[in-house]
């Protein structure tokens, strides 16, 4: 029963948006020998990461109201935001490596990233294209006479009297008198007939005019608004056995930070939190001796966030714990020729994605083991 329309228009015009700025990314590095093969390294640097392309698109789109604003309805809108700025992070390195005999080390690092301008997203009230709303009910308008003569009559305050009232006016030039002689003749408990309602619904489309106010859009944009603190260590090492060409490798990463989702947040709320976060390890065999290098690993992956606000009750999404047997076999045929073989999950290791508890299934995917075959030809 909502007919003030929204209709598209046939001619165009440009959307001009512009955005620039300024970085600078200075990098410093430290690498001391603190002792023979023990050895110490620091970093420090600025480095930074391009908004989406999505998100910087200056185009603009609009939607009508599913009601009369004058009711409660709300015109809402999408936006771009060519002003968007980078993501910008502060990054501390340091580690210690080491190097007990050749090919073999053992070390730990440490990593401090302060990252800023993440990018949500804001509402913001504002006009678009100068388009004016026929439903606001504004003082001297249409609909606001509508709403005022509604009132006067006895008549509900609803979706159906509005627009009806309101199309009575537009049909009889403004004439008050015979709008509200038709009510009369036509209304039931207050309300306008069902059925005579809808042959005026079929039959005048209401369009704003220099009387109505102009419209009020809920207009959505991408902003900078969030930051972010990344933090963790890292321990790896490995060990060949003498000249045999097999050893062991493993390393372990832990990751932390203030970015992670809250599964207790209101499911009426956006939140924020960066997805792709979460501890790893592996752990490898190794041959590595007359041409022939062969590596079997496990890689395991802890449960990570993978998106938020999904739906309507804006769920995060995780993915489960998962891990994959690999192997890796390559063998130089000459100094410039080399084939190679590998395989990936070789244990069918499944993807599980799930809700804000892992009962609340969300995607599960069965993984079949991957061969590659490969070859190398160094000019």
């Amino acid at each position: 029963d909502n007919d003030f329309s929204v209709v598209t228009s046939t001619s165009t015009s440009n959307v001009n948006q512009s955005g620039s700025y300024t970085n600078l990314l200075p990098s410093v590095d430290f690498n001391i020998e603190i002792v023979d093969n023990l050895i110490a390294r620091a970093s420090a640097s600025r480095t930074l990461a391009r908004p989406d392309y999505g998100n910087l698109f200056a185009s603009t789109s609009v939607g009508g109201p599913n009601r009369p604003t004058y009711l409660g309805g709300i015109a809402t809108g999408t936006q771009g935001n060519a002003s968007l700025l980078p993501l910008v992070s502060d990054n501390f390195d340091l580690s210690l490596e080491y190097y007990y005999k050749p090919s073999s080390f053992v070390s730990i690092g440490f990593f401090d990233k302060r990252v800023r301008n993440f990018i949500g997203s804001g509402v913001f009230n504002q006009n678009l294209f100068g388009l004016r709303d026929p439903s606001a009910g504004g003082a001297g308008s249409r609909s606001g006479i509508a709403a005022a003569r509604l009132a006067a009559l006895g008549a509900a305050s609803t979706d159906v009297n509005l627009f009806t009232y309101t199309a009575l006016l537009q049909q009889n030039g403004g004439n008050t008198a015979q709008a509200d002689a038709t009510y009369r003749a036509n209304s039931t408990g207050g309300a306008f007939n069902q059925a005579y309602a809808d042959n005026i619904l079929k039959a005048i489309d209401l369009y704003g005019d220099a009387a109505d106010p102009l419209y009020t859009f809920a207009v959505t944009r991408p902003i900078n608004n969030q930051d972010g603190h990344i933090y963790g260590f890292e321990l790896a090492g490995q060990h060949f056995f003498g000249d045999t060409g097999f050893g062991i490798a493993a390393s372990y990463t832990k990751v932390s930070g203030d970015v992670n989702a809250d599964i207790a947040a209101d499911p009426s709320v956006n939140v924020f939190a960066l997805t792709g976060l979460g501890d790893s390890a592996n752990g490898s065999l190794i041959y590595d001796k007359n041409g022939l290098s062969a590596r079997v690993s496990y890689n395991w992956r802890a449960k990570f966030l993978a998106a938020v606000n999904q739906g309507n009750n804006r769920n995060p999404i995780f993915t489960a714990p998962f891990g994959t047997l690999d192997f890796n076999i390559s063998y130089d045929i000459t100094p410039n020729i080399a084939l190679s073989f590998e395989g990936v999950n070789l244990t069918s290791e499944p993807l599980i994605q799930y809700g804000r508890d892992r009962t609340a299934l969300v995607f599960a995917q069965e993984l079949k083991p991957r061969f590659l075959l490969g070859g190398r030809y160094r000019f």
